[in-house]
């Protein structure tokens, strides 16, 4: 199975894991402490099951972690600023957090595989980059 099918799969289970206490908490509390929440969630879930199953990389440094935490950082202000902006527009808020949902994954693999676990992967047994 190839690097994006992987990032697809895990990224899937992160994403409804994220999704889902995003969805809770933003019937409980503001748009921004909501989203920083499950982005918590994401960040921590996210970075072993990344770096380790899709990027395959040998060893999680604190480099990677480091750079892990900004792209996390940026794609949870870019969630925050889209779904404000919708739900600006009269979109409902949970509605809103829904339509984003197919354009952060792109942004965040994109980010993931240039600059933070650029380098310290290694393909599978037989797999091409």
């Amino acid at each position: 199975m190839g690097r994006r099918r992987r990032f697809l799969l895990f990224g899937a289970f992160n994403v409804a894991i994220t999704f889902a206490c995003l969805q809770v908490l933003l019937t409980i509390t503001s748009i921004g402490l909501a989203t920083f929440c499950s982005q918590l969630v994401n960040l921590s879930l996210g970075y072993v099951l990344y770096g380790k199953a899709v990027f395959r990389v040998n060893r999680l440094a604190r480099r990677s972690a480091a750079a892990y935490s900004l792209v996390s950082a940026l794609i949870w202000m870019l969630n925050w600023g889209g779904i404000a902006l919708l739900s600006g527009l009269g979109v409902k808020r949970n509605l809103a957090a829904l339509l984003l949902v197919p354009v952060m994954p792109v942004i965040s693999y994109r980010l993931q595989a240039r600059f933070v676990f650029a380098g310290g992967s290694r393909p599978a047994a037989g797999e091409l980059r």
